[in-house]
């Protein structure tokens, strides 16, 4: 545990949503932190709790997941990581961070779902842009917030943009395409037989890396990993590490848990 967790006194509350890549990434930290803290689901598809005034004042960036220390809030999953391992961060292990959150992962599910649905290229932009219209809708009936929703409503108009139906299929292949390069990548670093990507311990690269490759399952990129032999032994003792069942990193979409958050039974 980082010694500013031993020293603050209060536990840790984490505002997450279980299928969230990001949110996976938090508890995937904070398990390997070993830091004790309470989590709070955030639903975020039916009721868009992320959207309501006291989790806007939380979070003006109305996303999952976020971190409430005693001292401070943080918002973005890669700075609770590094919060939660504590440590200095060293340039390889920087370079891995950097080339993961450069990368858009939702491009690769959301679009991948576009991609394959003609249905779903139909429903979802006009979800979207219901959405946007609803935050300026929310801008209007809390005007000190208004700027905070106008902001949140232009970054859905252009996700409208993005996910346009006539070109999500070349930007799905797209992103299909950067991720295996990724697992390449992986393949080379751990082809000398290291069992981190940083040795000489599991740490911060390994973690957003080990949520990555969960969501590969999820997306249907799973059979590219036992065709790399180093990558597909480095996945195998990550699943076996405590950290991987106690922060629920998804491999498939489980219905049963979304649904039991949205009802309060599943609050994991």
């Amino acid at each position: 545990m980082t010694e500013s967790a031993k020293l603050s006194g209060a536990k840790p509350r984490l505002y997450h949503t279980p299928s969230s890549y990001y949110s996976m990434i938090a508890r995937l930290a904070l398990a390997e932190g070993g830091i004790a803290h309470e989590r709070v689901f955030v639903d975020i598809h039916f009721r868009l709790s992320q959207q309501q005034p006291d989790y806007v004042r939380i979070n003006p960036g109305m996303t999952v997941p976020t971190l409430v220390l005693a001292d401070r809030i943080l918002v973005q999953s890669r700075d609770i990581a590094e919060y939660a391992l504590g440590s200095t961060l060293d340039r390889e292990t920087k370079a891995w961070l950097d080339l993961h959150y450069g990368y858009p992962i939702e491009e690769l599910t959301f679009g991948g779902i576009l991609a394959r649905n003609p249905l779903a290229r139909i429903m979802i932009p006009k979800r979207l842009e219901a959405t946007r219209r609803q935050l300026l809708a929310l801008a209007a009936r809390n005007p000190d917030l208004a700027s905070v929703y106008e902001a949140r409503a232009a970054v859905f108009a252009e996700r409208v943009s993005t996910f346009e139906p006539h070109a999500v299929v070349k930007l799905s292949e797209r992103r299909r395409t950067e991720a295996i390069g990724f697992m390449d990548r992986l393949e080379q670093t751990l082809a000398d037989g290291r069992a981190v990507l940083v040795p000489p311990a599991y740490g911060v690269a390994d973690v957003v890396w080990t949520v990555f490759l969960g969501r590969m399952e999820f997306a249907g990129l799973g059979a590219e990993i036992p065709k790399r032999p180093a990558l597909a032994r480095y996945w195998s003792v990550l699943q076996a590490r405590p950290s991987f069942s106690a922060a629920d990193i998804w491999t498939k979409f489980h219905v049963g848990r979304l649904i039991g958050g949205i009802l309060g039974i599943d609050r994991s």
